[in-house]
């Protein structure tokens, strides 16, 4: 289990900033106060408030961005705050609180999606993804010694419910929206745009459930091993703008296909898979056949969404991606990996070193011995096993409940859901 959360029980007062749409973080703030800790909550709009209830030690921001600084200052000085928790580093609103956390010397730490799916999410201290410290603490020892990792239980986590949390974290965006006039949301999309998205995604999916399936089966049968894929990522997620050097999906789309079209063999093919949760936001159908039009691949470029993604893995050559975590799918299906942006797993004895040009015609060999170090030793460093959208297992530890000591896991699920 990731070493940060004992880390973050020494605190006495946490101060919870933005969580993941749903019920997590008000979950997660039960499960700290029955450790003895004190939560703050902060909510910037009425989704947060409308998930996180009428608990104490609750405020809301209603100022614009700008004042965020000083305000969070003056709040985390008056409540002698000890540590901030948020999910995702690279929101504005948490990277001006990580900035405050410095000033003050307090702790910060970070939710994410997990490094290791499923039955994983992640969390840190520091930071996430690049902006991770885990790489320092690896080895550099030639021989790896193994590590044992604790067995774990399956989360169930249900896309279903994630869409409901979406639905209704929106519609209170927009209910209490007067509430809260300055809020931007981070992804600088207005509610009613988000909210069309989602329901483009659905509609998109379930015709994905009845087309793809069929065409998909048929390209295995037909391209086994000769193909590569690029795994696309979500246009406006801080992987593609801060943890990256083109900041543009499309930019990345043509620089790959170019690349391919120049130097791959004749026979090879290219596959893009699209990020599921940017469904309902884009759709790169013209623009790959306008380059493979251009770049002459007409016929070997395919593009998917909602395939089955080891299945995908297993059957090509070797997979291109800019910083996405699918990397780490892919090398444990011993598939070797070019990675084009930044990322902590881009490291000479897990990924291909060479160029993006080269490495169509060599894409060399997984180093499995270190990748399975790799991998044991990220799940301890900053994995918990859990699910925002269904059980969390980790969660079901023995603490103090109002004064009551040593309380069975199954118990404390019980409680959290009755108070939830």
């Amino acid at each position: 289990m990731s070493i940060h959360i004992d880390q973050l029980l020494l605190s006495k007062k946490v101060l919870l900033l933005q969580g993941p749409m749903g019920y997590f973080f008000r979950k997660f703030a039960l499960w700290l106060q029955g450790y003895g800790v004190e939560t703050y909550k902060i909510n910037f709009n009425g989704g947060d408030r409308f998930y996180f209830g009428n608990q104490q030690n609750v405020f809301d921001f209603k100022e614009p961005f700008e004042n965020f600084k000083s305000w969070i200052s003056q709040f985390v000085n008056q409540h002698e705050i000890e540590a901030i928790v948020c999910f995702g580093d690279c929101r504005p609103l948490h990277r001006v609180a990580k900035e405050v956390s410095t000033l003050f010397n307090i702790d910060f730490f970070a939710f994410e999606e997990g490094y290791i799916r499923p039955n994983y999410i992640t969390f840190e201290q520091g930071g996430v993804n690049f902006f991770s410290n885990f790489v320092d603490t690896l080895s550099d020892q030639q021989m790896i010694e193994p590590v044992n990792i604790k067995p774990i239980e399956e989360t169930q986590n249900s896309y279903w419910f994630m869409v409901c949390c979406a639905i209704f974290y929106y519609a209170a965006i927009w209910y209490f929206s007067k509430c809260f006039p300055h809020y931007q949301h981070h992804r600088n999309l207005t509610t009613s745009q988000e909210s069309w998205s989602w329901i483009l995604s659905l509609l998109r999916r379930a015709r994905n459930f009845c087309i793809e399936p069929f065409k998909f089966k048929r390209f295995i049968q037909q391209y086994s091993k000769q193909y590569y894929m690029f795994a696309l990522q979500v246009h406006n997620d801080s992987q593609i703008l801060i943890h990256s050097e083109l900041k543009s999906m499309e930019e990345y789309i043509e620089h790959v296909i170019k690349s391919f079209a120049r130097f791959s063999e004749p026979e090879h093919h290219l596959v893009l898979k699209h990020h599921p949760m940017d469904r309902g936001y884009r759709n790169y159908t013209s623009l790959i056949n306008d380059l493979s039009i251009r770049y002459g691949v007409v016929g070997r470029t395919h593009y998917f969404c909602d395939i089955h993604l080891p299945t995908l893995l297993k059957h090509s050559l070797g997979m291109v991606a800019v910083n996405s975590t699918t990397v780490l799918q892919a090398l444990y299906h011993h598939i070797p990996v070019k990675v084009i942006g930044y990322a902590m797993y881009n490291l000479p004895r897990l990924t291909n070193q060479y160029s993006l040009d080269e490495f169509w015609k060599k894409p060399g060999v997984v180093d499995q011995k270190y990748f399975k170090h790799y991998r044991a030793a990220l799940i301890e460093y900053s994995q918990l096993n859990g699910s925002y959208y269904g059980h969390s297992p980790w969660m079901q530890r023995s603490y103090l409940i109002e004064g009551n000591k040593n309380t069975h896991p199954k118990e404390l699920n019980n409680v959290i859901k009755e108070r939830v």
